[in-house]
């Protein structure tokens, strides 16, 4: 009978313990990386019971490809288990480290970049959202967590880690807490996206009147990041091909993020506003800690407006990193 540390089942499970703490120490939310960690716990204990090295024929039997898995989420899940061989490897015990090779190349994903018809496309589908049959209020929610993460440039999992007490509907503000680097921020809602949250405020109060979640799912608690992926492809379903079949990467999520910033750009611009002038508070407003994140969408909107050209030269897209959920 196998003893079970923190929730993790194999023989390697002090070493995963450590490389999560650290990974928080560092100020990494690691995620995703930690449910791939635990799935690579689930194989070893399953499949190598007692085997408390890190062997090749372990690390070799988790990177091999699924049926239908995509390049970029065997990268995925394939690095989490690389970093825990490497921490390993660090404190002078014996692991395997994946070569780098593997899976091969990351396929670029190159951000969809909606019209003003394909949002309204999608809004329109998220307010004609029926509830579903397995409880909860999604109904209620949908509507209101995607204009926020629209209106307020959020990364959908901030809007989906929203606790009640981080929307201050007295003052029109949303405090983000513990994100990407535990930088923590505070964003302004717009009196029209104020006003809809009051009204939501009030109507899934009456659901859940001592929740601690702001968009709490049909327990109480927090929704799962694959809950959010799915309501989004089921919007672009309805929204229809004019929105799915555009040109470019299939739409996700986070592409309405990019969407906000995109449309502050060319308001800058069409104001007369010099945008230069305005990357130390887009860095802020967007919780960036490396200016070259907020560089990276002066570069994106140079697609889409003349003027930006000039910002996109050769110098700053040689510092221009790969666009990623991180950004």
């Amino acid at each position: 009978m196998r003893t079970v540390m923190n929730g993790f089942a194999c023989s390697l499970a002090s070493h995963i313990q450590n490389l999560l703490a650290l990974k928080h120490a560092m100020g990494l939310p690691y995620e995703e990386s930690e449910r791939h960690l635990r799935h690579f716990d689930a194989m070893c204990a399953r499949d190598y019971p007692g085997q408390d090295t890190l062997t090749r024929e372990m690390a070799m039997a988790w990177a091999v490809g699924r049926d239908g898995e995509h390049v970029n989420g065997q990268m995925r899940r394939i690095t989490p288990v690389r970093q825990l061989a490497k921490h390993m490897s660090g404190l002078g015990v014996a692991a395997y480290v994946i070569p780098s090779g593997i899976p091969g190349r990351q396929v670029r994903y190159r951000p969809h970049i909606f019209s003003h018809e394909q949002l309204r496309a999608i809004f329109d589908a998220a307010d004609s959202i029926r509830a579903s049959g397995y409880g909860g209020q999604r109904q209620l929610i949908i509507p209101v967590m995607f204009r926020m993460i629209y209106c307020l440039g959020l990364r959908p999992g901030e809007a989906r880690r929203l606790y009640r007490n981080d929307v201050d509907l007295a003052r029109g503000t949303v405090s983000i807490r513990e994100s990407k680097g535990h930088k923590d921020r505070i964003v302004f809602m717009s009196p029209d996206l104020h006003d809809y949250c009051c009204s939501y405020d009030a109507a899934i109060s009456a659901y859940h009147p001592d929740r601690m979640p702001f968009f709490p799912n049909r327990s109480g608690s927090f929704y799962h990041a694959s809950s959010i992926d799915y309501w989004f492809h089921e919007l672009l379903t309805t929204a229809g091909p004019a929105v799915v079949s555009s040109p470019g990467s299939p739409p996700r999520p986070y592409d309405l993020r990019h969407a906000h910033v995109i449309e502050s750009i060319n308001r800058w611009v069409r104001a007369g506003r010099d945008p230069e002038a305005q990357v130390a508070y887009l860095s802020r407003h967007l919780g960036h800690s490396n200016p070259a994140d907020t560089w990276y969408y002066f570069h994106l909107a140079a697609d889409f407006h003349p003027d930006l050209r000039r910002l996109a030269n050769t110098d700053i897209e040689s510092t221009l990193p790969e666009a990623s959920h991180g950004i």
